[in-house]
């Protein structure tokens, strides 16, 4: 009995030293074995055996997120996202926001893209086990010179509201129709999720004379002419020749102030903005002086939006 014992513990000393792979199971009276694997295991088996068993290293699935479908139409639509073998899930992010911070599967609604590129958002799972991104795509579409459309939107204070949709195109052109003293233009547009590489540009001109006083600022808010939610770069007021109310933005980052002129305007990207104006002076009151005083309007998108 005593020898039995000892051959026993010369096997189970033998396996815990090994760094080497696993033969099982072995009998009572053998001398030693051999493991390559660094993880075993050694129960006896009731008969006076030790069995040992070696397990070989496997390779743990890297964490990943899927999107079905990754590509979408210029109507938008749904995509889901799945996460696999990421662990608990502490963060699902969208262009760095994080929108959720539990689960494995997320269903996720995205607008129509009328602008004429492709809009992409990016997605970031993180989780216990690591993590992983992937992008949606909604293909490009619509017109560079989009009609007029009317919205549901009447600002207080004035007879007619000229609302207009400004595409979020290379270049978007509408002239107005209508524009006098009691009227008020309520252009509106919607930044991409994407933060732009380089600046775009809002502008406005006289297309019928005489030039005016007018006051104008791109706002978060219809009908508002002090620049809610962008700042006093983005509010216009004085006399207008051939060129208007207007100037240059980026989508996302930080403003930059220029030496001889106003601060970059920095708009905010997946955000619905309106460019507001009116044919009254700071003071309010009424500078156009023939029937009408049209303006034409014009949005350029920034680079990489």
């Amino acid at each position: 009995m005593y020898t039995n014992q000892r051959n026993i513990s010369r096997v189970l000393a033998a396996a815990v030293a090994s760094t080497g792979f696993a033969i099982a199971p072995m009998p009572g009276f053998a001398a030693g074995v051999t493991c390559t694997s660094a993880t075993f295991s050694a129960t006896p088996d009731g008969a006076g055996n030790i069995v040992v068993s070696c397990t070989s290293p496997g390779s743990t699935a890297a964490c990943s997120l899927t999107a079905s479908p990754s590509s979408l139409p210029a109507a938008g639509g749904n995509t889901t996202l799945t996460a696999s073998n990421c662990g608990t899930v502490t963060s699902l992010a969208k262009d760095g926001t994080q929108i959720a911070s539990t689960g494995t599967s997320w269903s996720q609604p995205l607008p129509a893209n009328t602008g004429t590129t492709a809009v992409s958002y990016t997605y970031t799972v993180q989780g216990a086990n690591g993590s992983d991104t992937t992008r949606v795509t909604v293909t490009g579409t619509g017109t560079v010179n989009p009609p007029p459309t009317g919205g549901a939107i009447s600002c207080s204070g004035y007879t007619t509201t000229l609302v207009y949709d400004l595409a979020w195109t290379a270049q978007s052109v509408i002239d107005t129709k209508g524009f006098n003293n009691n009227a008020i233009i309520v252009a509106r547009f919607t930044t991409p999720a994407a933060i732009s590489t380089g600046t775009g540009n809002i502008a406005s001109a006289e297309i019928q004379q005489p030039a005016v006083f007018r006051t104008a600022s791109i706002s978060t808010n219809p009908c508002d002419l002090a620049g809610t939610g962008v700042g006093k770069s983005a509010v216009w007021s004085g006399l207008t020749s051939t060129k208007g109310p207007g100037g240059t933005f980026q989508v996302g980052g930080t403003a930059q102030t220029f030496l001889l002129s106003a601060s970059r305007i920095v708009l905010q990207p997946s955000t619905t903005y309106y460019f507001n104006i009116v044919n009254r002076d700071s003071g309010g009151s009424a500078s156009c002086t023939a029937s009408n005083c049209e303006m034409r309007l014009q949005l350029t998108k920034a680079p990489g939006t």
